[in-house]
C-alpha cells in the first residue's frame, strides 16, 4: 500500500466522524490494489475533511474517481430496505445506485466498479403479513414485502491490508466534532477503529461472502478477530417473523466477556435492551462483588428525543431499555454508573433533547471492554436485533495495549483531556466516573469536567409499553 504523506499508525481509535473521515480518507487514498466495502448508508456526496483528500475533490465521489482512474478495484456494498416501512432508507440506497452510475461514467465502462444494495432476503411469515399487512396498508396505503432485516454493518478493507470498521456510516448526519459543538439534534458520537494486520484480511473475507451467506448459498467460514452476527431466511418460515440465526459470535462474545471479567467492564451502546445481556450482567454482579460496570448511553433514542416517535416499536423499546436497566442496576448497586454525555451549553427550553440542564449529545457507539484482556468494536447494538437478526461485524480486541489505548481515547473524549489516572484505574474508575458525573449536575454546563452526567432512566414512563408475546429481537 501507498503512503501518503506521514506513515499511518498501525492501531488507531477515531472518535466521531472529525477524526474518524480523514483517516478513512487518507487509508483509501493510499489504496494500491482494492478497496471493498460494507456500510448501511454510505453517500457518495458526503464532504471530505482531510487536506489530501480536499486536493482531489470536494466529496467521496471525486475520491472514489480519482482511485478508479489509477486502477483500483473498488467494490461497495449498501443496505438496502423495505422499500414501504423503510421509504426514507430505501431513498436512501437508490440514491447511491444512480450516482455510482454516474461514476461509472466518468471513470469509463471498463473501471473495475461494484457498488450494489444488498436486501436482507428473510420475510415475515404469511401469518405475520396477514395480522401486519392490513395495519401497514391503512397507514402507508401499500403492502410492503415486509423484509424485517438489514444489513447494519460498516467497515471498509484497504488492499488487504487496512481494516476500518466500528459504528459509523458515510453522510453528512453521521459528522459531528470531538468538541460536540453542533445543534443536539446534529451530534453524533461514534467510535472506529483503523488497523493494520491479520484482521483486515478475515474482514475482506467477509465482505466477499455475507450476501450469500445471508441467502443460505454458502456457511460463512470461521474467523478469530473479526466476529459477527448473521442469519438467512428459515425453511419453513410462515409461522415466524423471524429470520433464522446463522451466527452470533457478537452476542456469545458480550456472555463470555461479562462472564470473565473480575474487575470493571465498559459498555458504550446506542441501546441496551437485550434480556440476555441484561441477566448475564446482573448474574456476574452477584457472584463477583469487585466487580464494576460504566455504562453510557444516549438520554432517549435519537428518534425519540429528536424525532417525536411515539409508534409501538419506540415504546416497546423503551420498556425493554427500562425492564435491562432495571434488573442490571439493582444487582450492581453503587458498583454501577448508568451515564449520558450533554453539551457544555446551558439552555433555558425543556424539552427530551434536554438533560441535566443542557441539550443532549447522541450516542452511536458500540463499545464493550472487560478488564484489560478483552473488547469489542463495532456496529452491534445491545439489542436482540443487532445480536441475533441483522448482519453485524465488529473486531475482537485482545492485546492489553490495544484495549489500554482504547479506553484511554475513550476517556480523553469524555473527560475533556483532563481526568486523573485513577479514571483509568480498573479498581477505582467507576467511582471516579460516577462523583465526577454527579459533579457535574450540579455545576453550569460551561463549568463542567467533559461530558458525563448521570442519566436519568425515569423519563418518559408512561410511554414503555411491553408487547406479550412479540420477541424483543424485533426493536
Amino acid at each position: 500500500m501507498s503512503e501518503p504523506g506521514e506513515a499511518i499508525p498501525p492501531f488507531q481509535v477515531l472518535i466521531t466522524a472529525e477524526e474518524a473521515w480523514p483517516a478513512f480518507e487518507t487509508v483509501v487514498l493510499g489504496a494500491d490494489r482494492e478497496i471493498s466495502m460494507g456500510f448501511r448508508i454510505f453517500d457518495l456526496r458526503t464532504k471530505l475533511r482531510s487536506p489530501a483528500a480536499q486536493e482531489i475533490g470536494e466529496d467521496w465521489f471525486d475520491l472514489l474517481a480519482h482511485k478508479l482512474s489509477q486502477g483500483v478495484k473498488i467494490d461497495l456494498v449498501v443496505s438496502d430496505f423495505d422499500p414501504v416501512m423503510g421509504a426514507d432508507l430505501h431513498a436512501l440506497s437508490m440514491a447511491t445506485l444512480r450516482i455510482a452510475a454516474g461514476l461509472r461514467e466518468v471513470a469509463g465502462s471498463d473501471a473495475p466498479l461494484s457498488v450494489r444494495a444488498a436486501l436482507h432476503p428473510a420475510r415475515a411469515g404469511t401469518l405475520w403479513r396477514a395480522v401486519l399487512g392490513p395495519l401497514a396498508k391503512r397507514s402507508t396505503g401499500k403492502t410492503p414485502p415486509f423484509a424485517t432485516v438489514t444489513q447494519h454493518q460498516k467497515l471498509a478493507v484497504v488492499d488487504r491490508d487496512w481494516l476500518y470498521i466500528g459504528g459509523l456510516d458515510l453522510n453528512e448526519r453521521r459528522f459531528d466534532t470531538k468538541d460536540h459543538d453542533r445543534a443536539s439534534e446534529d451530534t453524533w458520537t461514534d467510535v472506529q477503529l483503523l488497523m493494520r494486520g491479520p484482521e483486515a484480511a478475515e474482514a475482506a473475507d467477509h465482505l466477499a461472502g455475507f450476501v450469500a451467506q445471508t441467502h443460505g448459498q454458502t456457511p460463512p467460514n470461521r474467523l478469530r478477530h473479526i466476529r459477527r452476527t448473521l442469519s438467512k431466511p428459515r425453511a419453513l418460515q410462515s409461522f415466524h417473523l423471524s429470520p433464522r440465526t446463522v451466527l452470533r459470535e457478537i452476542e456469545a462474545d458480550h456472555l463470555a466477556g461479562i462472564r470473565d471479567a473480575e474487575e470493571l467492564i465498559y459498555i458504550e451502546t446506542q441501546f441496551l435492551r437485550s434480556s440476555r445481556i441484561a441477566r448475564a450482567l446482573a448474574r456476574a454482579a452477584m457472584e463477583k462483588p469487585h466487580l464494576r460496570l460504566i455504562l453510557v448511553l444516549p438520554a432517549l433514542p435519537d428518534d425519540v428525543a429528536f424525532e417525536g416517535n411515539r409508534d409501538l416499536d419506540a415504546r416497546y423499546g423503551l420498556w425493554l431499555s427500562h425492564q435491562a436497566l432495571k434488573r442490571v442496576s439493582e444487582a450492581f448497586g453503587p458498583r454501577m454508573s448508568i451515564l449520558s454525555p450533554v453539551r457544555q451549553t446551558r439552555t433555558t427550553h425543556e424539552g427530551l433533547h434536554v438533560l441535566a440542564g443542557a441539550p443532549i449529545i447522541y450516542v452511536h457507539s458500540k463499545i464493550f471492554i472487560a478488564d484489560n484482556r478483552f473488547a469489542l468494536v463495532g456496529s452491534a447494538n445491545l439489542n436482540g436485533r443487532s445480536l441475533r437478526w441483522d448482519t453485524e461485524a465488529a473486531v475482537a480486541l485482545r492485546e492489553p495495549k490495544r484495549i489500554l489505548s482504547l479506553r484511554k481515547a475513550i476517556s480523553a473524549h469524555w473527560w475533556s483531556d483532563e481526568a486523573p489516572p485513577q479514571a483509568l484505574d480498573l479498581g477505582q474508575a467507576q467511582t471516579w466516573w460516577q462523583t465526577a458525573a454527579e459533579e457535574n449536575a450540579e455545576r453550569a454546563p460551561r463549568n463542567r469536567l467533559g461530558f458525563l452526567v448521570p442519566h436519568d432512566p425515569n423519563r418518559l414512563p408512561d410511554m414503555r409499553v411491553p408487547l406479550p408475546g412479540v420477541t424483543e429481537d424485533i426493536v
